[in-house]
């Protein structure tokens, strides 16, 4: 959108960020957050979700109320799929190494993980399969993780990161939403 608007195309918050980022690069943290940063890939949101589905599905043969969970991820990538294609901002440039091409706003690995995390964390606390103690801030620590792992690795800018947790948050609660629509009809009410 920034960039279709004609105005700059990268935020004062994006360049500070990325030079604070920068300058404090410790290899452990770097470590932890690129573990933390796979949680926004296909190889862990797809098996973690799936997962999800088959253990609110068999509670109760209550198979309804397994799909809002599939439904979040879903949105999610379709809608940073279209967000990508339709702002079309390029990512940063790195120092050294390869230049990634494809769009970068929103996050995607950001936009999946937060609406995976949280989509999940809620199904599985009102099922009562989980405790919402545990639940929602394990959500929101992967979800946080993911986005800092990749303004951290200057694969995004900051504001690339926000849109993909903004995305993905909206998306698990119309989530929710639809859940409990489906919860109220399982019961009868």
């Amino acid at each position: 959108m920034v960039a279709r608007l004609g105005i700059d195309e990268h935020w004062p918050i994006d360049h500070r960020v990325r030079e604070t980022l920068a300058s404090h690069g410790k290899p452990r943290l770097r470590a932890t957050l690129r573990v933390v940063g796979t949680a926004g890939t296909v190889g862990v949101y797809a098996p973690a979700t799936l997962l999800a589905m088959l253990l609110v599905a068999r509670r109760n043969g209550q198979r309804a109320r397994a799909w809002p969970v599939a439904g979040s991820v879903a949105a999610a990538a379709a809608g940073s799929l279209a967000l990508k294609h339709l702002v079309r901002r390029p990512r940063p440039r790195k120092k050294t190494g390869p230049y990634n091409e494809k769009p970068s706003f929103p996050s995607g690995h950001a936009t999946r993980a937060s609406a995976a995390a949280l989509a999940i964390a809620y199904v599985l606390v009102r099922e009562r399969m989980a405790p919402s103690e545990v639940a929602l801030p394990l959500a929101i620590a992967l979800s946080i993780g993911t986005g800092v792992s990749r303004a951290y690795a200057d694969a995004h800018w900051t504001t690339d990161v926000i849109g993909g947790w903004a995305l993905g948050g909206a998306s698990a609660a119309l989530s929710a939403i639809y859940y409990e629509y489906v919860r109220a009809d399982s019961n009868g009410s």
